[in-house]
């Protein structure tokens, strides 16, 4: 292994010699040669990027850059040393003093849809839980009992469920919708031969949501609707061309961070099957004496291990979260360019409303906490709700936070019509260790939770996360088949911070590969006059990751069966599997501002009727219509030319 290493050392060494020398002309060789040179280099550099960078497939992903812009969409991302267009303001902000002079604007629109599928299955080592009798409890989600080993209680059909559709929230209306939609906005100006080139910019960085099948859905334990995201609605930037080959540039953005869950509650564990089996064994032993002291049955009848406790949904929002980007980009050469990036931190404080309303049985065990004069002195010693409720609502806040990130770019022209792109980003997730929900009032699932292991008090749900820092890459291609049409291709290895023992389905999705694919159109290049100054952009997008699995008892926040492990433990006793599969469709055009205005301006003088051009063109149908009155002959005249040559005419009681 170690020889291999080494040879896989020398080959990256001898051929980054071999680049910097050729390229200084030590050695002269033919054009044709030295390209094959060229390549090589290339293609040793992705070798050895792909075997010690790419990242184990043991974490999750999370859903960044995902529909920012159309050109990036197609080139899965590899844009930092070519940055696409106005978009350059989020990718590479220097990459602004590549555009042309004048002003410039881009519209669009991304279309992602996300295909979740979850399957889960009883892990054939799992005893799981006991009634009063010693007979197995079964959990509706294993499934029904089938197979050579039925009864044994091992082989069980297990059941899967899947999301219908996305869901985002919409800023301005303070809205959600079960559609995913993403705008793509931008605005730029430079004057003629000068240095500084200005932007700005609507776009969303990081986001993701969906949407439960039915109300039946296995996954409705873990996220029924859930939803992410940060649009940067403002975004002024500025961009200088040091001299002919390096540009600097930077932008910054305000934003509306926002997020929301709908989730079922249940907690299989022991403690909870204590309630309920203690229940069952007081059933039938009610008297006087008990009444007044400690009520019969136990608990109320105490709730099993897999009823439904409640549901929990929220939804938060920041209306201004600042952050900023910087951004460089040096070309020493016609064929070759580097580019580097920063992207800040972004740390919003979200509040909005949370509502949590409880099943009936639970309702039944917080009153049996009440039910006594004794029950209500424990209960209020041990700091146990007693008082019933069917619903909890009120104010939540948590701060949410989306890491600094780092993108590092070569962009390679080894013939003219092509262009290879390769791109390393690093984010550093480690800075989030967990999740606070802040509450603004004691939750009673939280206070009967501290007897079960959960230490985060009464008000605050926390949610361990311990993410890692990420290293993803990847590489694109973009071809000049025609004067007028560019194609491009790219992928990018997409993994994120979630580790396995953290791993939860509302927060992360799995390590996926982005594939990326479209091309450009320079409307000047295709005859048509309407089209000239218009350059427009097409893009499909799909990441997939085909199975990704969390093994019983791995995950504190899913299924683990550890009591006292943590407090969203929905899938206990379970082998949990994801298959996910995210589609994009996106288009873009890019023109001079001047075009827009233009159309803009004829149609408002199509339907405003007190136009000024409607106005003198009426004035003119008008002087039209008298001129042509004028030039009519008087009624005299028109009754003289009636009249028969040498005859008078009486008309009695006439003028």
């Amino acid at each position: 292994m170690k020889k291999i290493l080494e040879f896989k050392k020398f080959v990256v060494q001898l051929s980054l010699s071999g680049f910097f020398c050729f390229r200084r002309g030590k050695f002269k060789l033919p054009e044709l040669f030295r390209l094959r040179i060229m390549l090589c280099f290339v293609i040793c550099m992705a070798m050895a990027i792909s075997q010690f960078v790419n990242p184990p497939k043991a974490e999750g992903a999370f859903a960044e850059q995902l529909a920012v812009d159309t050109r990036a969409i197609s080139l899965a991302n590899n844009v930092t040393a070519d940055p696409p267009g106005i978009a350059s303001i989020h990718y590479n902000p220097a990459g602004l003093s590549l555009l042309s002079d004048g002003n410039l604007i881009s519209m669009g629109v991304v279309l992602p849809f996300i295909n979740k599928k979850t399957i889960l299955n009883k892990d054939p080592n799992y005893e799981g839980f006991h009634d009063l009798n010693g007979n197995l409890i079964k959990d509706p989600l294993w499934g029904t009992q089938d197979g050579p080993d039925r009864l044994s209680g091992n082989s069980w059909s297990g059941t899967h469920g899947s999301n219908t559709s996305g869901r985002m929230y919409l800023p301005v209306l303070d809205a959600e919708l079960d559609f995913l939609i993403v705008p793509i906005l931008g605005l730029s100006h430079r004057a003629p031969d000068s240095k500084w080139t200005f932007g700005y910019s609507v776009y969303v960085p990081f986001g993701g949501g969906w949407v439960g099948r039915d109300e039946d859905d296995p996954t409705g334990w873990d996220g029924k609707a859930v939803y992410i995201q940060h649009l940067i609605y403002a975004s002024p930037s500025v961009s200088y061309q040091v001299n002919k080959t390096l540009s600097v540039g930077a932008s910054f953005g305000l934003g509306s961070s926002a997020m929301g869950v709908g989730t079922d509650v249940r907690a299989p564990n022991a403690i909870v099957n204590l309630t309920k089996t203690l229940g069952d064994a007081t059933q039938g032993m009610e008297n006087m004496l008990f009444d007044l002291t400690v009520p019969m049955p136990l608990f109320g009848g105490g709730i099993g291990p897999y009823d439904q406790i409640g549901n929990l949904s929220f939804t938060m929002h920041d209306d201004f979260s600042p952050s900023y980007n910087l951004g460089v980009l040096w070309g020493p050469f016609d064929w070759l360019s580097f580019g580097l990036s920063y992207q800040s931190p972004i740390k919003s404080h979200l509040s909005g409303k949370f509502r949590l309303t409880y099943s009936d049985q639970w309702q039944k065990m917080v009153g049996w906490c009440g039910s006594s004069a004794l029950m209500q002195i424990v209960s209020m010693a041990l700091d146990l709700p007693y008082q019933t409720v069917s619903e909890q609502t009120g104010t939540i806040t948590a701060d949410v936070e989306f890491p600094q990130i780092i993108n590092f770019g070569i962009k390679f022209k080894p013939i003219r019509r092509l262009s290879l792109l390769a791109d390393l980003h690093w984010a550093q997730w480690s800075s989030i260790k967990q999740d606070y929900f802040i509450f603004d009032q004691k939750i009673q699932l939280l206070q009967l939770a501290k007897y079960m292991g959960y230490n985060g008090g009464d008000t605050i749900l926390v949610l361990e996360r311990d993410f890692k820092d990420t290293l993803n890459w990847g590489v694109g291609a973009e071809y000049q088949l025609l004067d007028w049409l560019m194609l491009r291709g790219g992928y990018e290895n997409r993994v994120s911070s979630v580790q396995d023992i953290y791993y939860d389905a509302m927060y992360a999705i799995p390590t996926t590969d982005y594939y990326g694919a479209g091309f450009g159109i320079k409307g000047s290049g295709l005859g048509i006059k309407m089209l000239k100054d218009i350059d427009i952009d097409l893009a499909v997008g799909y990441m997939v990751n085909k199975s990704y699995k969390i093994s019983n008892n791995t995950s504190s926040n899913l299924n683990s069966t550890v009591l006292g492990s943590g407090i969203m433990n929905s899938y206990a006793g379970m082998n949990y599997e994801e298959e996910w599969a995210v589609y994009e469709g996106s288009v873009k055009a890019t023109m001079p501002l001047e075009v827009v205005t233009t159309v803009v301006s004829k149609g408002i003088d199509l339907l405003n009727p007190f136009s000024s051009k409607k106005s003198a063109s009426t004035k003119n149908s008008l002087k039209t219509s008298e001129d042509f009155l004028a030039d009519l002959p008087s009624s005299t005249t028109l009754v003289n030319n009636l009249r028969v040559e040498g005859q008078s005419y009486y008309i009695e009681n006439s003028d």
